[in-house]
Formats: C-alpha cells, sequence, structure tokens
C-alpha cells in the first residue's frame, strides 16, 4: 500500500479488553501499511502483552480518564474497532454511552465480539457437568445484559466481527474475523524436550480452568501414566506470552479445551509452531474450516485419541505439518488486516472468500 498524504490520511483506533496482544498486533501491522493506527486496553493482560494507550483501573477516576480521551479520540479517528463489547465511554450502570455520538460524528464503528463477552461463564459449567453425566437443565447461553448489550451493537455497528463461529448462534449475521498471530514470532527450530529424556510432554494454556475443561484433561494424563507412559501435563498457565511459547516448544502435543464448539488463539499458537492439537469442535462448525487439522476430542474420547498421538511419532509429525501449513495459511496477521481494512473502507477489494454455505465468513 503506498503512503497516503494530507487528507487521505485514515486513523484507525482499537479499544477495549485486550486478549493475548491482538488488538496492539493489528494496530502495529496497520502502521506497517501507512495508516495511522492505536491500541488502547482497559486491563491488564498477565501474559505481558502492552498496549500503545493503557487506561486499566476502576472507579471514578478511571472512568472521568476514559471519558476525557473519548472526547480526545472522536476527533482524531475516523474509525474505531472495538474489542470485547465495550466502548469507550460508560457512567455507572450505563454502557456504551459514546455509540450515538460516533454515529453522529458519522465515525465507522466496528465490534469484535471474542467469547465471553455474549456467552455466559454459567453455560461452560452445564456443559463440563453434562459430560460427566449430571442431569442439569440447560441455561440460556447469554446473560440478559449480553443480550442488551449485543442488541446495541447491531443498532449503532457498520460492523460486527466474530472470533470463533460457534458465536454466529448469539449473533448470525456477524462475519467471522479469527484470531490473528504474528509468523514471524510463532516460529521455533528448538526440538521437543522428549528427544533427551523420552517423556512426552502435553502442553495446556487454560485462560480458564472452568471454561477448557482442565479437569477432564488432567485425568486423562493421569490414566495414560496408569497405563505406563512416559508422558507430563505441562501448565502454561498464569506466565508471560515469552515463557508460554518456551513450553510450547519444549512439548510435543497440545491441548486446548474439550468443551465447547471451537478452538482458541492457543491452538493457533501450537499449529504455527507445527504441534498437534487435540480440541472439541463442533461437528457443525466443521463447514466453516473442512481442512482444520485439529484432533477432535470429547472428554469421552480424549483419552484415547491422545495415546494414539504419545505412541506414534510419525503421527505428531505428519499432523503437525498440516497444522503449521493451515495457522499461517488462516491466522497470519497480514492476511486479516487485508480484510479489515477492506471492512473498514479504506480499499474496495480482498481476496478473502467471504461465503460458504451462506455463512458469514472471512
Amino acid at each position: 500500500m503506498e503512503k497516503p498524504s494530507g487528507s487521505n490520511v485514515k486513523r484507525v483506533l482499537f479499544a477495549g479488553h485486550e486478549i493475548g496482544g491482538q488488538m496492539q498486533l493489528l494496530a502495529e501491522t496497520i502502521r506497517n501499511r501507512w495508516i495511522q493506527a492505536s491500541a488502547v486496553a482497559y486491563n491488564d493482560d498477565f501474559r505481558g502483552y502492552q498496549n500503545d494507550i493503557m487506561l486499566a483501573g476502576k472507579g471514578w477516576r478511571a472512568g472521568f480518564d476514559r471519558f476525557l480521551f473519548f472526547l480526545w479520540a472522536l476527533k482524531h479517528y475516523d474509525v474505531f474497532h472495538f474489542f470485547w463489547g465495550v466502548s469507550l465511554w460508560n457512567w455507572w450502570r450505563f454502557h456504551l454511552l459514546d455509540l450515538p455520538l460516533l454515529k453522529f460524528f458519522k465515525k465507522r464503528v466496528v465490534v469484535h465480539f471474542r467469547g465471553l463477552d455474549i456467552i455466559d461463564i454459567k453455560h461452560f459449567d452445564y456443559l463440563r457437568e453434562k459430560n460427566r453425566g449430571v442431569d442439569v437443565p440447560k441455561p440460556p447461553l447469554s446473560r440478559p445484559d449480553q443480550i442488551r448489550k449485543v442488541k446495541k451493537w447491531l443498532k449503532y455497528a457498520d460492523v460486527v466481527l466474530v472470533s470463533e463461529p460457534d458465536l454466529f448462534e448469539v449473533v448470525p449475521n456477524a462475519i467471522l474475523s479469527p484470531q490473528v498471530i504474528d509468523t514471524t514470532y510463532w516460529t521455533s527450530a528448538r526440538r521437543p524436550q522428549s528427544e533427551v529424556d523420552g517423556i512426552i510432554r502435553i502442553v495446556h494454556a487454560p485462560s480458564s480452568r472452568r471454561k477448557k475443561g482442565t479437569d477432564f484433561i488432567e485425568k486423562a494424563i493421569d490414566e495414560l501414566k496408569q497405563k505406563g507412559y512416559a508422558v507430563e501435563l505441562v501448565m502454561a498457565e498464569k506466565l508471560p506470552h515469552h515463557k508460554i511459547r518456551e513450553l510450547y516448544e519444549i512439548s510435543d502435543i497440545g491441548i486446548d479445551q474439550v468443551l465447547y464448539g471451537w478452538h482458541g488463539k492457543v491452538s493457533v499458537e501450537l499449529m504455527a509452531l507445527g504441534k498437534p492439537v487435540l480440541c472439541y469442535i463442533e461437528p457443525q462448525l466443521l463447514k466453516y474450516r473442512p481442512d482444520l487439522p485439529i484432533v477432535n476430542v470429547t472428554p469421552a474420547t480424549l483419552t484415547d485419541e491422545l495415546e494414539k498421538l504419545v505412541k506414534d511419532k510419525s503421527l505428531r509429525q505428519q499432523i503437525g505439518e498440516k497444522s503449521k501449513q493451515y495457522a499461517l495459511t488462516n491466522h497470519d496477521v497480514e492476511r486479516i488486516v487485508d480484510d479489515l481494512l477492506m471492512r473498514y473502507g479504506f480499499v474496495e477489494h480482498t481476496q478473502v472468500k467471504e461465503y460458504i454455505e451462506n455463512a458469514s465468513m472471512w
């Protein structure tokens, strides 16, 4: 993209809750396209990711700072890309107060739903108990407050995005814009530690044990140990991102989650490193990515599928190679930015395929 000049300069603001460095990575990549972009976060990411502007905090002072920032941003940015269903200006119990003003000033508003912002955490409690064989009533997928927020976003947003296809159940007319990675960072020539000591390491990096079904994963590892396999569960949890990558590199196999319908950023990072990944994928969602090389598991099948990989190094390598290519093809931040610039109205065309079986696709 050629460097714009004068009145052609466009500015993009990513705002909301940072999730694994996603907002900052998108902003930095867009800046490399000669477009001014910034990322402002309302939270501190435990993985150590930093944003251009940090407005973390609670209370009236934090709220006042965000309001002042909103007034400044209103003048300086053309596109507002919000993560996690939160905007710049909230007061007490009143949320998304800035959306009418953004539309009045003809700003382009993009909302990017990510998961627990529109899905109630109690849904994952239900899935966990169901997989234990407990007869429990199915709760609503979203809380009433989440439903109200979604309705308001749909009223004001020019573009509605979701990061996972399972979220179409809540926002059926959204567009899928998935997790992004820096493919130059998520690469490694380091060999697994098992080549030194013979212990097969299975890495699990839960952002929420409650959501990921970590107890089922721990149980599967214990069952393999009881069968006599030299295996070790590596917990990459609450660590800076560079430490997490080190644990990924020395491991042989990754497990993302075993409860809900799609994979997260953990799977993408592991696949980019050439690791075979186990994760539960809802069967009807495979139409969105029929070439997805993830080993599909449930709590009931996890031990058996894991055992196959533990026993067969060539199978691990085969799936790992497919996984690496898949991650590079589908989650490279450069490719996703190509599509976003079209959604923002900065370019007219995208090379990204948009429709598969009448579903909104990126």
